[in-house]
C-alpha cells in the first residue's frame, strides 16, 4: 500500500444499500435501481434496494419479474393493490419480451413505459441510458437480477459493467445477485467497509482480473498479498476470507471485486 494513498482513495461500502436504515436523499447524488429480466429470489434484498433508490427502472421484462415477485409476496391482495406497494417509475426497452398483461397493468397505474427499438444494445445498456436521461448526475446504479442464469449473459453483463465504468467515471454500478455483490475497483487504492457483524455480507470474497492482467496488494483478508500478479488462466484470488471490518485493495488496473451476500436478511 502506498503511503498516504488512503487520503485520496475511494471508500466503498458494499452493504450500505442493504441496510434497514432509510438513506438521506440528495438531489445531486441520485441512486437508481435497475431490475433485469431474471428471477428475483430474495424479496428482502429487493425491498431494501428499492427503499434506497430514488427511482426504479425495469429493463423490459424485468417488469414481469417485479410483477411476479410482488404479487406472490402480497398474494392476499388484489394484484393492482399489491403492485402499488413497490411500483417502478419507468419501464424501458425494446418491449419485445415484457408480457402485454404486465405492461398494461403498470401503465394503468401511471408507470411510464418507453420504447427503444435499437437492436444493437442490450436491455441493460438501454436501461443505463434511460437512467442518465432521467438523472444526468446519478451517482450509484444498483442492478438487481444480474450474474445469474445463462453463462453468456452473465459474462456479457460483466463486459458491459466495465464499459459503463469507463464511460461514466463518476457513477458506480453495483451488481446484486441472490448470493453476491459485485463492483469494479478502479486503478489505484480502494478501501471497502466490510462489517461482517452486521450480517449483511459474509466472509467470502474475490478479486478477479476479468479485464486483463493486474498486480494487486491487499490488506484485511486471511490471505493478503503484496505486488501479486494475477491473470485469468494463471492465478486468481477467489474464495478469500475477509477478517477485518475494513479491507484495502491496490491494483494497477481495473478488477472485479465480489463479496458474498448473506442468505437471510430478514433479521438484520
Amino acid at each position: 500500500m502506498q503511503k498516504g494513498a488512503t487520503e485520496i482513495s475511494p471508500r466503498l461500502d458494499p452493504a450500505r444499500f442493504l441496510s434497514r436504515s432509510t438513506p438521506l436523499k440528495h438531489e445531486d447524488h441520485g441512486t437508481a435501481l435497475i431490475i433485469l429480466n431474471s428471477h428475483i429470489a430474495n424479496f428482502e434484498c429487493f425491498q431494501r434496494l428499492y427503499n434506497h433508490a430514488d427511482f426504479v427502472v425495469c429493463a423490459d421484462a424485468g417488469a414481469d419479474r417485479l410483477f411476479d415477485l410482488v404479487t406472490e409476496q402480497y398474494s392476499d391482495l388484489a394484484y393492482d393493490i399489491a403492485l402499488q406497494k413497490h411500483l417502478p417509475q419507468y419501464i424501458h426497452g425494446d418491449l419485445d419480451s415484457i408480457s402485454p398483461k404486465v405492461q398494461q397493468a403498470y401503465a394503468n397505474l401511471g408507470v411510464k413505459v418507453t420504447k427503444d427499438p435499437d437492436q444493437y444494445s442490450t436491455d441493460f445498456q438501454k436501461a443505463v441510458k434511460r437512467v442518465f436521461e432521467i438523472d444526468t448526475q446519478a451517482r450509484d446504479i444498483l442492478v438487481l437480477g444480474s450474474l445469474g442464469g445463462r453463462v453468456d449473459q452473465g459474462i456479457g453483463l460483466v463486459h458491459e459493467l466495465y464499459r459503463e465504468h469507463k464511460r461514466r467515471v463518476d457513477t458506480r454500478i453495483w451488481f446484486f445477485s441472490e448470493s453476491s455483490i459485485s463492483v469494479v475497483l478502479e486503478r489505484g487504492h480502494t478501501t471497502l467497509a466490510t462489517p461482517l457483524g452486521q450480517g449483511i455480507i459474509r466472509k467470502h470474497a474475490g478479486i478477479l482480473p476479468i479485464y486483463g492482467p493486474a498486480v494487486i496488494s491487499t490488506r484485511g483478508f486471511e490471505w493478503d498479498v503484496h505486488d501479486w500478479h494475477t491473470e485469468m488462466g494463471s492465478i486468481v484470488s477467489t474464495s478469500n476470507h475477509i477478517v477485518q471490518d475494513v479491507v484495502e485493495v491496490s491494483t494497477d488496473r481495473e478488477v472485479l471485486f465480489t463479496v458474498e451476500l448473506s442468505a437471510s436478511l430478514s433479521d438484520r
